[in-house]
């Protein structure tokens, strides 16, 4: 913000010294006229070859059929022809009330499988292990007793007071209390170990595969939603609710207008001066009003065996105005393309034109007297008047134009729009190194 402040400042004082001189040299006067800030730049000369005209026709930069992937039934449309659409936006909706069902079903699986594995990583709970070891414990205590009880057994059977099957019944129960004893040992060492890594690597196997199950769902779902490729215009519908539509079935075509192309037809003994890059003034009968410049991105090596003649592509960034593109595609342009015989061309920047009336025009400053303001030979003083002139070919930035101009002389190139015949200007070069404004003083127009 303070640094804004500081621009600005500056740029009020130098105004303000522009309208002190302008005061000086014209009088009191000059105190009732309001002075405009304004940029101009120089009037030039340049070696180029003139320009021709060639028809062409506006195409989109890209347009595609949108089309859907799944059969399925068309339950919502909500585009019209005519309306924009983002990139990503759905443009169609296919009936999907199966997919949702098999969908919950799904989640609900792979959350079981989720707790499963989960109870596996977690390992045994020390309630579980001091289970164990309790269950050890008496198993042990089971075991003395039982060899205490065949010890006694034996002696009464040495003293022939106990009977063979006493001591067969003895020696059984400390046999079975010894197998119970080992399992419970067992137990215990598998719940201090925990699960096997074998159990948890299926388990997370398991998983995995369910997981896959409910993505291949959701990616059905998703193609049950058909939606636009890119940023464009609906500029066509195939397809309306209620209609069945197969794998492949086209719903709509987008076409991208927020860049165009305009494909030009050029004769093969012009095509060969025509390189990819090069600027070119374009104009439309549907939007005479408006100033165009495109740039070259292709020419295609290829000739119609009819006409003997190449296509030229032309890119050039559309305008949209209320929502609506103001060029559509399949209007007729005409592109002012440099394949006419070498000459010298007066040249002004794009931005100095002003369109909108009868014929372009452009504002020529006229200094006033007593020079730069400043003492800067780049910004000064004066006053505006039109000039109308016949425009050519694009040329680097700029275009050639035919009519009273002459080299030297200062056109304004911002802040044009508001101008008005002799109305006050404080103005200031463009890029304009110092010393070579000084070398070329501005001239009026005679």
């Amino acid at each position: 913000m303070v640094l804004r402040l500081i621009l600005c400042g500056r740029w009020y004082a130098w105004a303000l010294a522009s309208v002190a001189v302008a005061v000086a040299s014209r009088g009191p006067q000059a105190l009732c006229q309001q002075t405009v800030p304004v940029v101009a730049a120089v009037v030039s000369t340049q070696e180029l070859q003139a320009g021709q005209p060639f028809v062409g026709t506006v195409m989109p930069a890209r347009t595609s059929d949108v089309g859907s992937a799944v059969d399925g039934r068309l339950v919502a449309m909500p585009v019209e022809e005519g309306q924009r659409v983002e990139e990503g936006e759905p443009i169609a909706e296919l009936l999907r009330g199966l997919l949702e069902i098999e969908r919950a079903g799904a989640l609900a699986e792979l959350d079981r499988l989720r707790q499963v594995l989960g109870e596996l990583e977690a390992g045994s709970r020390p309630e579980e292990i001091d289970q164990a070891r309790a269950l050890v414990a008496g198993f042990e205590a089971r075991l003395d007793y039982a060899r205490g009880r065949l010890d006694r057994l034996k002696r009464l059977a040495e003293r022939g007071t106990s009977t063979a099957d006493e001591l067969q019944d003895a020696q059984t129960e400390l046999r079975s209390t010894e197998a119970q004893l080992q399992g419970s040992r067992a137990a215990l060492a598998l719940a201090v170990a925990g699960p096997r890594k074998e159990q948890i690597a299926q388990a997370a196997a398991a998983v995995a595969v369910q997981e896959a199950a409910v993505e291949r769902i959701n990616d059905q779902l998703g193609k049950h939603t058909i939606r636009a490729p890119f940023a464009g215009w609906i500029v066509e519908r195939f397809a309306e609710k209620g209609q069945w539509l197969n794998r492949g079935g086209l719903v709509a075509r987008v076409a991208e207008l927020d860049r165009v192309e305009v494909e030009a037809r050029v004769p093969e003994l012009s095509v060969r001066s025509l390189r990819p890059g090069g600027d070119v003034r374009l104009e439309f009968d549907a939007v005479p009003q408006q100033s165009w410049i495109g740039t070259i991105i292709r020419v295609v090596p290829q000739a119609d065996l009819l006409s003997r003649s190449f296509p030229v592509r032309i890119a050039v960034e559309n305008r949209v105005i209320d929502g609506t593109p103001q060029l559509k595609g399949g209007m007729l342009a005409r592109a002012w393309l440099p394949v006419g015989s070498t000459g010298s061309a007066t040249v002004v920047p794009k931005d100095a034109l002003v369109l909108g009336g009868p014929r372009p025009i452009v504002f020529v400053i006229d200094p006033s007297e007593g020079g730069a303001a400043s003492g800067d030979p780049a910004a000064g003083a004066g006053s505006v008047r039109p000039v109308e002139v016949a425009v050519g070919a694009a040329v680097g930035g700029g275009v050639e134009v035919r009519g009273a101009l002459q080299p030297g002389t200062l056109v304004v190139i911002r802040g044009n729009e508001r101008l008005r015949p002799g109305t006050a200007v404080a103005y200031e070069l463009a890029s304009a190194p110092k010393a070579a404004a000084a070398r070329t003083p501005p001239q009026a127009v005679p």
